[in-house]
């Protein structure tokens, strides 16, 4: 499994979280919320798994693949989504690789 990991600045991370998990709810292109709670919400994105998470001061983003050939592409198009929705906060993810747990 390959997994990427975000941590993006902002002090409206819980508010992000709450609009991804409206905004998934109408499982748009196909992509399906597996896991919803407070602060924390699981995507199915077909062929690999996004978890978003809201911390004090942050969104943590993790992008998990089977296939790591398409984790870039994966990731790039959650990164996009990201910034698309906070670029009104300027909101900007850089991935960096990380051990599946």
């Amino acid at each position: 499994m390959a997994v990427v990991q975000a941590y993006v600045g902002t002090p409206r991370a819980a508010r992000y979280v709450e609009q991804l998990t409206s905004h998934f709810g109408h499982q748009p292109g196909g992509m399906k919320v597996l896991a919803s709670s407070p602060g924390e919400l699981v995507i199915d994105l077909g062929e690999a798994t996004w978890t978003i998470r809201s911390a004090a001061d942050e969104l943590i983003l993790q992008v998990e693949a089977a296939d790591a050939a398409r984790l870039d592409e994966l990731s790039a198009h959650v990164a996009q989504r990201i910034e698309q929705i906070g670029r009104r906060d300027g909101l900007q993810v850089h991935w960096r690789p990380q051990e599946p747990q």
